[in-house]
């Protein structure tokens, strides 16, 4: 069984806290003195998915 058809892909959510600047900049303003900002913020949401990835698949073991 694919992992699609074990649950739809928008029941799935994560929770991720982000600052005012970081959720702007995945918004698509941009800080040219601070495009860490961004890439800060990609890496606290990929880091929460991967988390959640790896839990999930203890509880299936």
């Amino acid at each position: 069984m694919s992992y699609e058809a074990q649950q739809p892909a928008q029941e799935k959510k994560i929770s991720v806290e982000l600052t005012w600047n970081e959720a702007l900049a995945l918004t698509g303003v941009r800080f040219p003195q601070n495009h860490q900002l961004e890439v800060d913020a990609m890496h606290k949401i990929k880091r929460q998915m991967e988390e959640q990835f790896i839990d999930r698949r203890k509880d299936l073991q």
